[in-house]
């Protein structure tokens, strides 16, 4: 852990469970900065799979694409988006018909591409800070 007592701490933006990064890595601003890139490593397969099973309309494989990426927004302090999965998941065990997910669908994918955006904005600012405290 980086003991950077004097020095101000990172301020992450206020969509991101402050809490929960604490709880996960203390103060350790380098090792964050290689969790956000480790997860913008693996988003872009998880994404894809969550697009071609719902291209594809297919219920359990979109239900099981969709718990595959949850994990990585607890990694990152998105614990919104991380529940907003777990919702969709749930969905998705009691749909009977896929007409019934497109709206929860979309607003999810939307969701799905901020947080994208988001944690590239955050590694950006993780770097910036780690260079000037190292």
């Amino acid at each position: 852990m980086n003991s950077q007592s004097s020095d101000k701490p990172f301020i992450f933006n206020e969509k991101i469970d402050i809490q929960c990064i604490n709880d996960l890595y203390g103060d350790d601003y380098v090792y964050i900065e290689e969790v956000f890139g480790t997860v913008l490593t693996e988003y872009k397969m998880l994404a894809e799979n969550i697009t071609s099973s719902y291209t594809s309309q297919n219920i359990p494989a979109l239900k099981s694409a969709v718990h595959k990426i949850k994990p990585i927004f607890g990694f990152v302090g998105l614990t919104i988006i991380q529940q907003q999965c777990q919702d969709f998941e749930d969905l998705c065990q009691g749909a009977s018909s896929f007409d019934l997910l497109a709206n929860d669908f979309n607003e999810l994918n939307d969701n799905l591409i901020k947080s994208k955006s988001l944690i590239e904005e955050e590694k950006r600012k993780l770097e910036l800070f780690n260079r000037q405290h190292a």
